[in-house]
């Protein structure tokens, strides 16, 4: 089959696994943990990307602190009281085994997602709660899967309702898919040559420039920087007075509808102050204005998007990472 038609239905086909994940979590029964902060172990384009939306989500919502680790160690402050959301696609990521087995002896607060492999046979020998993730993807293919297997689980520890909020999603992203592209296709003939720089804004699209960096890096095979706004304003801006670099980055700006008026406003000048650099600045909203987490996954269906249609005009196999798998190699091997 068709390389590029797998990645394209894997994006086109999202509003369809979330009903799956739905139906299949609904009447899972959470264990009687009580806890007063969340710790979440993994890494990578899928698990840790779906970890930083998590905490954009949440970010006004959780009544307790949340922490990402996607290292071999863990930090001290893990205790009793801590609950642990392990995570890796494969089942076999190194760093997370290392980190929840390290975790083990401090807590037995911890629940385990996978789609198979140690982590799954770890969860078994230590009859810890495991929720078995939907096979057949690359991890970073299976972001929404991973995302909303968390968030259900947290929505019932954290006694929430997300319902509308998802449901929204499933109904934007049927939408999206039928949409004309043009706009995106415009972006990727605009990148072709450039190195794409990419700006988002804390606590919204923050975690959405880092899985667009992520995503150009694995499937268009191409380096890419992601920062935010305002942390841009204090040193990083001042990189662009070289104009010599005009001509090499291409400047993308993941905006909002719902911008605190500070962010809005840092974010116009950035655009006008760069152009007058002579900087090619391309700004991308959510397609909605709907709920925080429809117009997070509106932004993500866009930019997942634009990162296979780069990768196919610029003539890349989408799936492949030999460089990865070579460095996994030598570093077993070592």
């Amino acid at each position: 089959m068709d390389e590029y038609k797998i990645m394209f239905d894997s994006i086109y086909n999202v509003p369809e696994d979330i009903e799956e994940v739905k139906d299949h979590l609904k009447d899972y029964k959470i264990p009687d943990f009580k806890f007063n902060k969340i710790v979440f172990l993994g890494t990578g384009g899928g698990s840790r990307a779906a970890f930083d939306i998590i905490s954009t989500y949440l970010f006004d919502k959780s009544p307790y602190p949340i922490f990402i680790y996607q290292g071999y160690e863990i930090p001290q402050f893990i205790d009793k009281d801590t609950l642990v959301i392990a995570c890796s696609y494969s089942g076999e990521t190194e760093e997370t085994i290392s980190s929840l087995e390290k975790s083990i002896k401090k807590t037995d607060k911890i629940i385990i997602f996978s789609s198979n492999g140690k982590l799954e046979k770890i969860s078994n020998e230590k009859n810890l709660p495991f929720i078995k993730l939907k096979k057949g993807y690359e991890a970073r293919q299976a972001l929404h899967i991973i995302f909303f297997s968390i968030i259900i689980i947290l929505e019932k520890f954290l006694k929430l309702d997300f319902s509308n909020d998802i449901d929204e999603v499933i109904k934007i992203l049927i939408i999206e898919r039928e949409k004309n592209n043009s706009e995106l296709d415009e972006i990727v003939n605009d990148m072709i040559n450039r190195m794409p720089v990419i700006y988002g804004s804390s606590n919204f699209s923050d975690s959405i420039a880092e899985r667009f960096r992520r995503q150009l890096n694995e499937n268009g095979k191409i380096l890419a920087h992601s920062n935010i706004i305002p942390n841009l304003h204090h040193d990083e801006i001042v990189g662009f007075m070289d104009k010599k670099l005009k001509d090499i980055l291409y400047i993308i700006l993941l905006r909002d509808h719902f911008e605190n008026e500070k962010i809005k406003k840092r974010f116009d000048i950035t655009r006008e102050i760069l152009k007058d650099y002579g900087y090619k600045v391309k700004e991308i909203y959510p397609g909605f204005n709907s709920s925080k987490l429809a117009r997070i996954f509106s932004l993500i269906f866009k930019i997942d998007l634009i990162s296979i249609k780069f990768s196919k005009i610029r003539g890349f196999n989408t799936k492949d990472v030999e460089i990865i798998k070579k460095l996994k190699e030598m570093i077993k091997n070592e």
